[in-house]
């Protein structure tokens, strides 16, 4: 197994690496209204109206080989915001092409059933390292939830999935880690970030591995964002990383490493952790990936788990 290694690329420069300063300037108006806009677009998307095709396929929906593949997590925005990042993705990359134009639509509801959100939206599919997707962002409760999303071009739906939502409460001031996004597309954005852009990390973009699907020549990224953790005299965290990989066909115990937390620009007290994983030797088939972080001033530690696939037939 490869030792963690920092995430190179959260150097990237950002239109969000700016200090808090007092007394406020112009920019930190305007960002501070952008922001406000970019909620209300949000908020005001998330209670679009169904069509009767649309609501009719969600309340019939069942489980399927063909589902779409979701990943989610969520994150806090530099203003202290909480919010959750989507991305959906078809089972059959050639029912999308890159660029064009598709709907977006969902339900989202508590644990009562009650209607939290429904959406429908056109989206543009995007690509990147030959993976299609959509993406957006939720300014939804950060509370249990159960979301019914799908794909449709010219009323002909694509697909459909279900998400689960089970958010951890956080706020500006929270310790703790973000859920793994597994990962083989980490790159320098093209443009300054807005500030609820989805899997956006101080100008670096980690683009989740849609179904978490791998080849064995694959490199496999593991990130996560450390928030608010003790820093030492030195003025930065320290921690470790260890990585275990478990499969019915193979394990890989890990072991604790020294790993580099690099300061996402733009967001105090946010740092990137990124650690690469060795999939060579693991036959075809599904694994469970356990990542501990230890933040070893606050004498801290952080587990998440996360599931990857391995391919046949592909090297």
């Amino acid at each position: 197994m490869r030792s963690a290694l920092p995430l190179l690329l959260i150097v990237a420069t950002s239109a969000f690496g700016q200090v808090n300063r007092d007394p406020k300037t112009l920019i930190d108006t305007e960002r501070a209204n952008d922001t406000l806009t970019a909620r209300r677009a949000f908020d005001a998307s998330a209670r679009a109206m169904l069509t009767p095709k649309y609501r009719e396929v969600i309340e019939h929906y069942a489980p399927s080989s063909t589902d779409l593949k979701s990943a989610w997590g969520e994150f806090v925005a530099a203003d202290g915001m909480p919010f959750m990042a989507l991305q959906i993705a078809p089972s059959d990359a050639a029912s999308v092409k890159s660029g064009e134009r598709i709907t977006f639509f969902g339900l989202v509801t508590d644990e009562n059933g009650k209607t939290i959100a429904t959406f429908n939206e056109p989206q543009t599919v995007l690509s990147s390292n030959g993976d299609l997707f959509i993406e957006r962002t939720l300014t939804l409760p950060l509370r249990k939830s159960r979301a019914t999303f799908g794909l449709a071009r010219r009323n002909d739906v694509i697909g459909l999935t279900r998400v689960d939502f089970d958010p951890e409460p956080l706020t500006a001031t929270s310790s703790g880690i973000s859920r793994v996004i597994v990962s083989s597309d980490v790159h320098i954005l093209p443009s300054a970030q807005a500030p609820l852009d989805p899997f956006a990390f101080g100008g670096t973009k980690v683009v989740p591995k849609p179904g978490a699907s791998f080849k064995r020549s694959d490199e496999v990224w593991l990130f996560t964002e450390l928030r608010n953790p003790a820093v030492g005299a030195d003025g930065a965290p320290h921690v470790t990383t260890k990585v275990e990989i478990e499969g019915s066909a193979k394990s890989i115990p890990g072991t604790p490493v020294a790993a580099e937390a690099t300061r996402l620009k733009g967001v105090p007290g946010h740092y990137g952790i990124g650690s690469t994983i060795d999939v060579t030797p693991l036959p075809p088939g599904d694994y469970n990936v356990r990542l501990t972080v230890t933040d070893t001033i606050a004498k801290q530690t952080y587990k998440r788990e996360t599931l990857i696939h391995i391919r046949k037939g592909e090297e």
